[in-house]
């Protein structure tokens, strides 16, 4: 087997980046972000969206379901903002495509028929995300069925506990999955399902039990005998947080607000964060974990937005600058412009040399809910 050899240039001009801007440029940051997940499609054969770039390789991964299953509520979120129908139709094309993966039991399986067919709840939740929002965008019934179906076959697999046991990456029972419940609840309120929304519940009140009085999360981690990295931190905190605001319940909200806070304390002065952190919220790693830096500016911001506190408007904004100024909007690669690496530096500990799909979801994710933060705010100033 021919091994691909790295490519020198790309790394050398990934190296050469620089975070932080001085002015935020939100449309062009934006546009730069959603032709890189497009070129990240055509480089999946036109299925899904390729899993990311490695530097190392000098290539692309196959499609990944679970990112771009929620990719697709953002890629129509941008559609609408720019107002284009052709990123509209792109994003229902990956929901349609995703139907294909469903497996027997219910669940979703992989895009490469090589790999095991065997669904993933967390994956699984994903795409639900995917496909309840293109129900709703364009009425297709076969997506809120699938949705559905989906749906039931994670209440039939969740442990008396509330976690889900089975069907784990890497067989670790994780509080990530308070974003699965999320999907569910999400769903309950499509298709009215009760069981739906007490199979969240369950979740929601067994990740509670794992979170200590500082709000850092037990079982957060990806890899055994790691610390949780922010971008699995702010899974947990997005998922409780959504659903305490969609169920109006305030110990689900305030466990979020718990992990928001202990991480703006924690705030670099360039704007980014640690990758990762230890018990009682200790840096335990020097590099920066850039999906988290832009989940984080999205928590604040829903934050901002509910609770009117200045300080996660601004520190959404700082995490942004930062994580912007790593995007490389001239880049003569178009394996790398526009793209989010995985780290900053790109050979720090989350996804080492790689741009992964998700932190371009999340980037772009972040820049919408800042845009429209800063249209309300010129909305209020001028009433008139």
């Amino acid at each position: 087997m021919q091994i691909p050899r790295p490519r020198p240039k790309e790394i050398l001009t990934s190296l050469q980046v620089s975070p932080g801007v001085q002015v935020l440029h939100i449309e062009r940051h934006m546009q730069s972000a959603v032709s890189w997940i497009l070129r990240a499609h055509e480089a999946a054969g036109g299925v899904g969206i390729s899993k990311g770039y490695s530097l190392l390789r000098g290539s692309w991964s196959p499609a990944y379901p679970e990112t771009t299953g929620y990719t697709i509520p953002t890629m129509l979120r941008v559609a609408s903002l720019l107002q284009s129908d052709d990123l509209r139709l792109f994003a229902l094309s990956l929901a349609d495509g995703l139907l294909d993966l469903m497996t027997p039991e219910g669940g979703v399986g992989h895009f490469e028929p090589s790999r095991s067919s065997k669904p993933i709840v967390f994956d699984t939740g994903q795409v639900i995300f995917g496909w309840l929002a293109a129900f709703v965008a364009a009425g297709n019934r076969r997506h809120i069925g699938a949705a559905v179906r989906a749906g039931r076959w994670l209440v039939g697999e969740q442990h008396s506990s509330g976690a889900w046991v089975a069907h784990q990456h890497r067989a670790r029972i994780k509080v990530i999955d308070t974003r699965v419940a999320w999907a569910l609840v999400e769903l309950h309120l499509q298709s009215g399902e009760r069981e739906l929304l007490q199979s969240a519940r369950k979740n929601l009140e067994w990740a509670l039990t794992q979170q200590d009085e500082d709000g850092w999360f037990h079982a957060c981690s990806l890899v055994r005998g790691e610390d949780p990295l922010t971008h699995t931190l702010a899974y947990t905190a997005e998922g409780l947080l959504e659903c305490g605001l969609l169920l109006e319940e305030e110990r689900y909200v305030s466990a979020a607000q718990k992990v928001a806070d202990a991480l703006i304390a924690r705030q670099r002065s360039d704007g980014g964060l640690a990758s990762t952190f230890g018990p009682g919220w200790r840096e335990t790693s020097q590099s920066s974990c850039l999906t988290g830096d832009c989940q984080m500016a999205c928590l604040w911001l829903r934050l901002y937005k509910a609770l009117s506190v200045e300080a996660y408007r601004e520190a959404a904004e700082k995490i942004l600058r930062f994580v912007a100024g790593t995007q490389m909007l001239d880049s003569s690669s178009a394996n790398l412009r526009g793209g989010i690496a995985g780290s900053y530096p790109v050979y720090g500990r989350y996804e080492r040399f790689k741009y992964p799909n998700w932190a371009a979801k999340f980037f772009l994710d972040a820049l919408i809910q800042l845009e429209q933060v800063g249209r309300e705010q010129m909305i209020e100033s001028y009433p008139g």
